[in-house]
């Protein structure tokens, strides 16, 4: 990848060149370092490129500046970085979409600020694609973020930058066209090769659990309430690790498919056919899949997907091809009860000689229609709980997860795991026979009004460990750390805090529906356990030749 030097205006850093000290991931004022593991061959799709690009074109009603005092006058065009905040409970989520709703999404608000602002010409706005609209993830319904990285080919005022390293007074040109729930924390030049998307190789998501769920409350003792939370993060632990992740999203989303016309070109049909055969003999590290690729998108002949975590599997194509995995993708959806997803959803798979729902089962033959790829392996660096905190008089653990990438719901899947786990709806070993990639297993989804993405880190991809100027600015900064953690309190906290009271909604219905629904019959447990430890004997002795056979 070439690296272009930044082109800057009036900016203190614009001699500063590309360092090799990992980007930290910005979490509080006191910055801490993250040793940065290397790029693994997870390959996000490309977002800069013009077949990445959104390519969102939509009819919008002009809005009009409030003052020509509020518009700057642009004098070039150059590509930019914004690091953005956003509380999601009024939005459709982060992406644009194409339809006319009732409610907005969070860039079509940021469009319409920065046309506003002057950042975006008339004979443009609309349509993102022109700009080179780019982002680093993407969150869904519900689900809001203090970390958003957002690229664009931006219209730039003749002072920017200029007594403003941080791209602070810039930013705040934009915020005053957003609402209060939005906010652009810095807007940095960037490099025409950045690739927010690729180049994000950590993301830290934060998941407010009210203490109560986990059987926390203000009669137990400091010692009771400190081995609640010991057990309940032994459960999380278990999901550390590079595995494959597939009852925890929708599987046929993360498949790799030809186009309707069948037409796949062949470093196409040889990367799936190698992705499929790796997939078919190993399972996680132990067996050499420690580096795993997603789909590159359009180039490859297959359907592109996107990082995402959330209520709403919006932009990502793909069937839903078992009736178990209609089962996993309507499972206890907050404020939804299971009888009203099985009668819109066929939910549950049905056994051909009974009526019964099965809610597990082992693949002992390959089914085509249900064949996992790479894409369903994601590594999760950290998975973990901290001490019992309060807002709004409600006490609350804030459950920490790092991760290369995500897939849908596979975050609120692993919370709503977990919290059956510890409830003891779930046997314990329920998190080891779910990753386990033979298995078909329905699982929790946790609600998803206390979830957002708290921080991430970027690596250039062919030189990890290396991160670019502009992004260790926006992630180490603690001028604008300051300003996202003002956010977090003034907006965000207090806006999620709303949901913290486990007598409301959404959770008595969730609770509900779990004590109702989570539970597997343990016939159903038992064969897939039985068909589990009857495979891991046989890999054991297979190896155990083979390891024979090369020492002889």
């Amino acid at each position: 990848m070439a690296i272009y030097p930044l082109r800057l205006l009036h900016s203190p850093w614009s001699a500063r060149s590309i360092t090799s000290t990992p980007s930290t991931v910005g979490f509080s004022n006191k910055i801490s370092p993250v040793n940065l593991l290397p790029l693994s061959c997870y390959r996000c799709p490309a977002s800069s490129s013009s077949k990445s690009s959104p390519s969102v074109s939509h009819t919008l009603t002009r809005p009009t500046p409030n003052s020509s005092d509020d518009k700057w006058e642009p004098v070039r065009k150059k590509k930019v970085a914004l690091r953005v905040g956003y509380v999601g409970t009024d939005y459709r989520g982060l992406q644009m979409q194409r339809d006319e709703h009732s409610l907005s999404t969070i860039e079509g608000e940021l469009e319409t600020a920065l046309f506003k602002a002057g950042g975006i010409r008339e004979s443009n706005y609309g349509n993102l694609q022109k700009i080179a609209w780019a982002r680093s993830s993407r969150t869904d319904k519900g689900v809001h973020s203090l970390a958003t990285m957002i690229c664009l080919k931006m219209e730039i005022p003749p002072d920017a930058w200029k007594d403003d390293p941080y791209g602070i007074d810039l930013a705040k040109r934009v915020n005053a066209h957003l609402p209060r729930n939005i906010k652009v924390f810095s807007i940095l030049p960037s490099q025409r090769s950045f690739d927010p998307r690729r180049e994000c190789n950590l993301r830290k998501y934060s998941y407010l659990l009210p203490a109560e769920v986990i059987g926390i409350n203000s009669q137990l003792t400091a010692a009771e309430i400190d081995s609640h939370i010991s057990d309940f993060n032994a459960i999380l632990n278990e999901f550390e690790g590079e595995q494959p992740f597939h009852n925890y999203t929708e599987r046929s989303k993360y498949r790799r498919k030809p186009h309707k016309t069948g037409r796949v070109s062949k470093r196409a049909k040889a990367s799936k056919d190698a992705v499929f055969s790796r997939v078919e003999e190993s399972e996680g590290e132990e067996d050499g899949f420690s580096k795993v690729e997603e789909s590159e998108g359009e180039e490859d002949g297959f359907s592109k997907v996107e990082e995402s975590d959330g209520e709403e599997d919006l932009g990502i194509g793909g069937e839903i091809s078992s009736d178990d995995e209609k089962a996993n993708r309507n499972s206890m959806v907050s404020g939804v009860h299971q009888e009203d997803c099985c009668n819109q959803h066929a939910n549950g798979l049905k056994d051909q000689n009974s009526s019964s729902v099965i809610r597990a089962r082992w693949l002992y033959e390959t089914d085509e229609a249900d064949k996992l790829s790479a894409s369903h392996f994601r590594k999760i660096f950290s998975c973990s709980c901290g001490n019992l905190e309060k807002s709004l008089g409600f006490g609350y653990v804030e459950i920490s997860i790092s991760g290369e990438s995500f897939m849908l719901h596979q975050i609120r899947k692993m919370v709503g795991t977990a919290v059956a786990v510890k409830r003891k709806l779930l046997p314990r070993d329920i998190l080891t026979l779910s990753l386990a990639k033979h298995s078909r297993i329905v699982l929790p989804l946790a609600p998803s009004e206390v979830l957002f993405l708290r921080a991430n880190s970027f690596s250039v991809r062919t030189r990890p460990g290396v991160t670019r100027p502009e992004m260790q600015t926006m992630v180490e900064s603690e001028e604008i750390l300051k300003m996202v953690d003002e956010f977090y309190t003034s907006v965000m906290l207090p806006e999620v805090s709303k949901f913290l009271d486990a007598a409301k909604s959404p959770w008595t219905d969730w609770i509900e529906n779990l004590e109702k629904f989570a539970s597997i019959p343990n016939e159903q447990l038992d064969e897939v356990r039985n068909a589990w430890q009857l495979w891991k004997e046989k890999r054991f002795e297979s190896k155990t030749i083979v390891e024979s056979a090369i020492s002889v």
